[in-house]
């Protein structure tokens, strides 16, 4: 068992400024078979109260809304978070995880690209694929396009390598959270293998052990975005994300 230290911020500007904020935030990290939340705090600027759910896929939701003038929003989420060697089992997986969503759609070529691998395989074809190269897609690429493209960031990565173990038959599902080191959120891929669901960063071409913090899952980046919400009057928005997680010291 290890235990980490995060913390993660959110903050975004608009000009001019709002008058409505209704926002919906996936900050914290889950707890499950190999990892705990020790304890967090989680701050939002205009104070506001936090209200607390759970969306489609079982994952934890925070959100809520600020009725006055604003031109600044921010969000700061703190704990500590033990993680044990990574995998979840799984006994009765679900079957969407093996069907094409929004954003993992695929073709005969990329089938082909796919077929007699194993989920560790793909990660690793995917990685070599691809180039890491932010500003070249956007929130909507889908894997098809990262595919033809061959570059992206973490996120392609990780629909690439969905839209991949799905089209070989492996159940896979999208991952958003942290990694150890200073930065910002991090997506990976969980797919499911004899009977529990392993991680796998294709971004970074290795198997997840230790060092990473989950928050949420879905079938794409779709169903578990980090941050979405509505303002009025519409405006211009600049958002800033910072993320830092260091392993804590034995004792402390």
């Amino acid at each position: 068992m290890r235990t980490y230290a995060y913390e993660y911020r959110v903050e975004s500007t608009f000009s001019p400024a709002v008058e409505l904020h209704f926002w919906k935030l996936r900050a914290v990290p889950c707890s499950n078979a190999c990892q705990h939340l020790l304890g967090h705090g989680l701050r939002i600027t205009p104070d506001a109260p936090v209200l607390q759910s759970v969306d489609g896929m079982g994952n934890q939701v925070q959100y809520g809304d600020i009725c006055h003038r604003h031109d600044h929003f921010c969000m700061e989420s703190r704990g500590q978070v033990a993680c044990s060697r990574y995998a979840l089992p799984d006994p009765c997986p679900s079957d969407l995880f093996l069907y094409p969503s929004a954003l993992t759609q695929w073709d005969k070529e990329l089938r082909r690209w796919a077929q007699g691998k194993d989920a560790v395989q793909l990660m690793q074809a995917v990685y070599e694929r691809l180039e890491y190269q932010p500003g070249t897609t956007g929130n909507h690429t889908t894997a098809m396009e990262v595919y033809a493209r061959r570059r992206g960031v973490c996120q392609d990565y990780a629909h690439l390598l969905v839209a991949a173990c799905r089209a070989s038959g492996i159940r896979a599902r999208y991952v958003n959270g942290l990694t150890v080191g200073e930065g910002a959120t991090h997506a990976w891929v969980e797919a499911y293998e004899d009977g529990q669901w392993i991680g796998l960063d294709p971004t970074a071409g290795r198997c997840i052990d230790y060092g990473y913090i989950k928050i949420a899952h879905g079938r794409d980046v779709g169903d578990c975005p980090s941050n979405r919400g509505r303002i009025s009057p519409f405006t211009r928005e600049t958002l800033s994300v910072s993320v830092r997680v260091e392993e804590c010291q034995q004792g402390k």
